[in-house]
């Protein structure tokens, strides 16, 4: 049986990578219960919080409550302490393998483990040009130490071609529909934070000419974050507040996409987008802005549109497009749900298996 450490900054938030590290967890015990011990490393959680997302009770949670801090002058230090913590706990579990879920924890990962036989795999879920080139120099040097690396689809993959180590392993779906959506119901359903990278501002404008054609067609906005308030002014402003809410976190998520009929994705960047998917599977067609994560599941015109980013007209017109032609919302709806069934547990997880295994 081998060991397996997790590191994750916090895992009681609410958003796509908690998921999909929870979402990995239960998917090896699942399906290689004999095989895996595993633990996750929660570096700024405590032990009085709890997950949001369901965790199989098999799986340890270590809450090591560091406390953040952005005051740049004292920063130096704080990582010090952190990476120091951080290694007692590597020693203390004798670890097997030790996967990073962010770019940070992947550069700091050769730093902290001083056991030779600890195989280290860092997981990008983050587009390429996103960080600093500062640390993307750093990166370029720590990465090449990393065992694997493991990215979300074959545009990042390009990206490392300097490593030799580099797979590609999606996230998986935790939930496999047999019944869809029957897309009767005038809900259009988005899901994220709700921060400037999910580009709700952007969706919330570009509703402003579909209620105007349609004003008995609402949007739903599952999620939580500190744009909620300006995202409410701008509704308000926008005279808006009978067709968009706010819903905040829902742990059923399945259930408001299976009453919902579009589903539409704003974000100004996306590497890879397990909402897609996840909607999809329920039977939804997609509209999204076209960046690297949308256009690797979006066939544009057959399971969903993908919008020139920032074309707020054309993101309107398409949701129309769909809302006026029920036959093309239903063929892009089926395409959708067949699409989506490669990323189901039972085909994801053996890939990540294989690699724990040979690694």
């Amino acid at each position: 049986m081998k060991v397996i450490g997790i590191i994750i900054d916090n895992l009681t938030l609410k958003g796509g990578t908690e998921r999909a590290v929870i979402n990995l967890c239960n998917g090896l015990l699942n399906l290689y219960e004999n095989s895996y011990q595993i633990k996750i490393i929660s570096l700024f959680s405590s032990p009085s919080e709890l997950t949001f997302f369901n965790v199989n009770p098999k799986v340890e949670i270590i809450h090591l409550a560091i406390k953040a801090n952005n005051n740049f002058i004292y920063k130096p230090l704080w990582y010090y302490h952190l990476i120091q913590k951080v290694k007692k706990t590597f020693q203390d579990n004798n670890f097997n393998i030790v996967i990073g879920t962010t770019y940070v924890h992947n550069i700091l990962l050769p730093l902290i483990s001083s056991n030779k036989k600890t195989k280290l795999i860092g997981c990008e879920h983050e587009v390429y040009n996103y960080p600093s080139k500062l640390i993307r120099f750093f990166r370029k040097i720590s990465y090449k130490k990393l065992n694997n690396l493991v990215v979300l689809n074959e545009t990042e993959k390009k990206h490392y071609s300097s490593i030799k180590q580099v797979c590609i392993i999606p996230n998986s779906l935790t939930i496999s529909n047999s019944s869809t959506s029957n897309l009767e119901n005038k809900n259009i359903i988005a899901v994220g934070r709700l921060t400037e990278h999910k580009g709700f501002d952007l969706l919330i404008r570009a509703m402003v000419d579909v209620v105007k054609k349609h004003p008995d067609w609402v949007l739903n906005i599952y999620g939580d974050g500190e744009d909620k308030k300006s995202l409410i002014d701008l509704i308000i402003n926008n005279k808006l507040e009978k067709n968009i809410f706010l819903k905040g976190n829902a742990k059923n998520i399945n259930d408001f996409y299976l009453d919902s009929s579009i589903f539409v994705l704003s974000s100004r960047w996306e590497s890879f987008g397990l909402v897609i998917i996840e909607a999809m599977n329920a039977g939804l067609p997609i509209i999204a802005f076209n960046c690297v994560g949308p256009k690797t599941l979006i066939k544009d015109g057959e399971n969903g549109f993908l919008v020139p980013k920032y074309n707020l007209n054309l993101f309107s017109d398409k949701i129309c497009h769909l809302i006026e032609n029920n036959n093309i919302k239903i063929d892009m709806a089926k395409k959708a749900h067949i699409y989506s069934k490669q990323f189901e547990e039972n085909k994801i997880i053996p890939l990540w298996h294989k690699l724990l295994q040979h690694i």
